[in-house]
Parts: structure tokens; sequence; C-alpha cells
């Protein structure tokens, strides 16, 4: 079974690999459609936080997504998304804002997320990977992040830990990708040259493989082969290697590794003139 599991997932990823390959695609800047309610004083929770992070950041916070908010004039490399909107009840809703809110906004400043956040936050209630139709806590696109929703009240210590650092990626991805705050060297790159965004189909590399081509993780991890990231992609997953984590094993492969040791070295040069320590985007209860 899971031979036949790997040969769908190959098939199915070569199929859409030119899906994936087409020009950013500009969005024609028109008014907004949800902000004639935006109401910073209303009495309903998730009107005034929606309200409030549209006035504080110039940036939305989507909690009733429709496919216009990511399928840009209707013609997109995100057609193949498989998302499900999120139920529309207060409760829920105020959930998925609490939940982004306490793991990931309360851990930058106001001017870091007017400036390098996603265009917009979307709330779902389910994403599906577009090549593997895999379940997602999040992705990425070219002008958005989207969100899985999940109740605080119903999640354990690690797991607010594992999706506060899943959340943390998905900013971290846009910004490598798209924001072009991040000033890195070519030198950051060499290592993992002619691998980004490849794969490998018939082994899946151990983390001392990974780590001498300076890639901080596999994104087939546990499928039998190897996915190499984007250099965008790379941002994230190096974000979310330093955050989960411990320091005494960030030093040890840092010693290990001359690849991790430099791409660490230029990447917490260029979060400290952000003001970013990795060190504080790590959950804490």
């Amino acid at each position: 079974m899971r031979f036949y599991q790997l040969i769908s997932l190959i098939f199915i990823a070569l199929c859409a690999y030119n899906c994936y390959q087409e020009d950013d695609i500009e969005a024609e800047v028109i008014p907004y459609k949800r902000t004639a309610w935006y109401d910073t004083t209303s009495t309903n929770k998730v009107v005034k936080f929606v309200s409030k992070y549209y006035y504080s950041y110039d940036r939305f916070f989507i909690t009733d997504p429709d496919s216009s908010d990511y399928l840009y004039n209707f013609q997109s490399k995100y057609s193949d998304l498989k998302v499900t909107y999120p139920k529309q009840e207060d409760e829920h809703l105020w959930n998925g804002c609490e939940y982004v809110q306490t793991l990931l906004l309360d851990y930058y400043s106001d001017e870091f997320i007017r400036k390098h956040f996603p265009y917009s936050l979307i709330l779902t209630d389910g994403i599906l990977d577009p090549l593997f139709e895999l379940p997602l806590d999040c992705f990425v696109g070219r002008y958005f992040g989207m969100i899985t929703i999940y109740n605080l009240d119903e999640l354990g210590a690690e797991e607010k830990k594992t999706l506060s650092c899943k959340l943390h990626e998905m900013v971290w991805t846009y910004i490598g990708s798209y924001d072009g705050v991040l000033d890195l060297p070519n030198e950051f790159f060499r290592f993992g040259s002619g691998y980004y965004g490849t794969y490998d189909w018939g082994k899946e590399w151990s983390l001392e493989e990974l780590y001498e081509k300076g890639f901080a993780a596999n994104k087939l991890e546990g499928w039998g082969m190897t996915g190499f990231p984007s250099e965008g992609e790379d941002i994230g997953y190096w974000i979310s290697f330093l955050i989960r984590t411990a320091d005494d094993e960030i030093e040890r492969i840092l010693n290990t590794y001359e690849a991790m040791r430099v791409k660490h070295d230029y990447l917490v040069q260029q979060l400290a003139k952000l003001g970013i320590d990795y060190k504080q985007l790590r959950y804490t209860e």
C-alpha cells in the first residue's frame, strides 16, 4: 500500500509541476469589499478584531473568505488549492482570532506586522496541499497566508508550541519569498545550489545529509523521499528549526556542519537588523 501511495504522489507532483512555474500574478488595486462594515467600536468581538487589525496594520484579517481572496482575477497558480471555508459562527471565528493572536501576532511589533506580514491572513477550517492533497495547518501565497483554525482551549502546551512554530514558518516563508527585506548574500544559498525546489524521489535524506547542504528540514519527511525547499521556503524552515530546536542542540549542529554555521550566522545578522531575536519567538505559556 505504501508503494502505491508513493507512486500516486510522484504522479500528482509531476503532473502539477508546470502549474506552479508561472509568473506572479498582479492583482488589480480596487477598494476592498469588506471595509464598509469595519467598526473598531463594534460589540461583536470578531468584527472589532478584524477592524482593529486593518486600521492598525493596513492589512486584512479575513474570517469569511471566498475564492476571490486568493484566486486573483480567477486565474492563479493557487487554483488547485482546496480550502474549506470556516463556519460562520461567532464563537468559532473568535477561536481563530485568539489562536492567531496568541500563537503568532503577540510575538511581533505593530511596525513589523505592518511592514512585513502578508497582505491578508485568511482563516479556514481546512487546507489541502495543492501537490499532494495532504492537510495543512497553514499555507503561503503571493499576497496571503492561510491558517487552519484551532481552539486554544483544546490544545496542550506541546501542540501550541508546534502550531506556533508553523505559523512563524508561514510568515518567514512569505518574507523570504516575497517581502525582500532580508539582504542575504549568495553565500547563504551556495551550499544548497542545484537542490532548491527539487525532489529526490528515491531516497529520504537523513538530517545529517541535509545539514551538510545547509538545509534545516525535508519537506517530505516520513514519505521515503526528499523535498528540498525553494530559496524563500528555506528561510521559513530555518526559522522553524531555530525555534523548535534546543539551544545546546543548535550549538552542536553549528559546530559540526559548516553550511549550517554559515547560514545561521548570516540569518541571525539579518534578523538582528529587523529587531528580531529568534529565541523570543518560542512559545511560552
